[in-house]
């Protein structure tokens, strides 16, 4: 059987984000979204379907069980097994979503406490982070004092009805080996959802840190890529307005999400901020490059593409 390689990535790069490819044929590294290096660390052999991430050790023998393990929709499978032929994870139910539950050690922060931990943790979201003791509590941002997620601020998401529906671990020591750390879940949700207002013009922007300093209707991707979930909603919603302030990195999947959006007629704005991020430059700032950006167009999104 033959192999198309360059559809097999394209279908991962739909579920992890753009690919890159290595001196070896048939070898590509993705940003992991098990322990979200910053450095894309989980290399994927297309050939024998074998994957590694070199920073959290997590592998596996086919493609099909890294989608798996990813939470992909379960469309993302049945196209990966139209090449390769696989006969694992068939079942639909095997794709069903986890249910999402705060760390087992988790302590809400706004809750005082005398122990080291919760000193570092307190400082780091304060002086660090620039958080207000009304994020904290607003948010829920809490620590985990041991566990998997020992030394790392939790941040958790909620959906509309309040339930958790994803949740980010934040080293608050300078010198942690691992600095994040996310549970094994679909990313595929609405980020801070139960503080969203859909009526009012919504700011996408990519990290937790980054929403809560925005302070006003963001919703973080967790990522550098928009899924399905949260692009179907801002449709049926009917937003009117929609701000995009992603990294440069991402500014690729950016450019689809403009031409995606202008196409279903709804006002976008690019937000840019060289070398830095909503959570570095603060709310002031966030709030004044909302107010003075200006309206993409198409001859814009031209001049996007031809700048690739």
């Amino acid at each position: 059987m033959t192999i198309n390689l360059l559809h097999a990535k394209h279908i991962i790069d739909e579920h992890l984000g753009s690919s890159i490819n290595h001196r070896k044929e048939g070898e590509v590294s993705y940003y992991c979204p098990f322990c979200n290096h910053y450095k894309p660390k989980l290399q994927v052999n297309l050939t024998t379907q074998k994957w590694h991430c070199w920073v959290c050790d997590n592998k596996g023998q086919t493609i099909g069980s890294l989608l798996k393990k990813s939470n992909a929709p379960y469309q993302s499978f049945v196209k990966i097994k139209e090449i390769y032929g696989e006969s694992r994870f068939t079942n639909r139910n095997d794709f069903a979503r986890e249910v999402v539950g705060l760390p087992e050690h988790y302590k809400p922060l706004h809750i005082t406490q005398s122990s080291p931990d919760y000193k570092n943790a307190l400082h780091y979201a304060l002086s660090v982070r620039k958080l207000t003791p009304m994020d904290i509590l607003r948010y829920q941002v809490g620590y985990c004092e041991e566990g998997p997620y020992a030394g790392m601020l939790i941040i958790p998401s909620f959906n509309e009805a309040n339930m958790i529906n994803y949740y980010v671990g934040r080293s608050y020591y300078a010198n942690a080996t691992i600095t994040h750390k996310n549970p094994p879940v679909s990313k595929d949700i609405i980020g801070f959802e139960n503080q969203v207002n859909w009526k009012e013009p919504v700011v996408i922007v990519e990290g937790a840190f980054d929403a809560i300093s925005t302070k006003r209707n963001a919703i973080p991707l967790f990522g550098k890529k928009m899924l399905c979930n949260l692009r179907s909603k801002i449709l049926t919603e009917k937003v009117e307005k929609l701000y995009l302030a992603l990294d440069k990195d991402a500014f690729k999947d950016s450019i689809k999400e403009v031409e995606y959006f202008l196409n279903n007629g709804i006002d976008i704005y690019m937000l840019h901020f060289p070398g830095k991020d909503p959570n570095e430059i603060g709310y002031t700032s966030m709030v004044e490059a909302i107010n003075t950006a200006k309206k993409v167009d198409f001859f814009d999104l031209i001049k996007y593409k031809m700048s690739l």
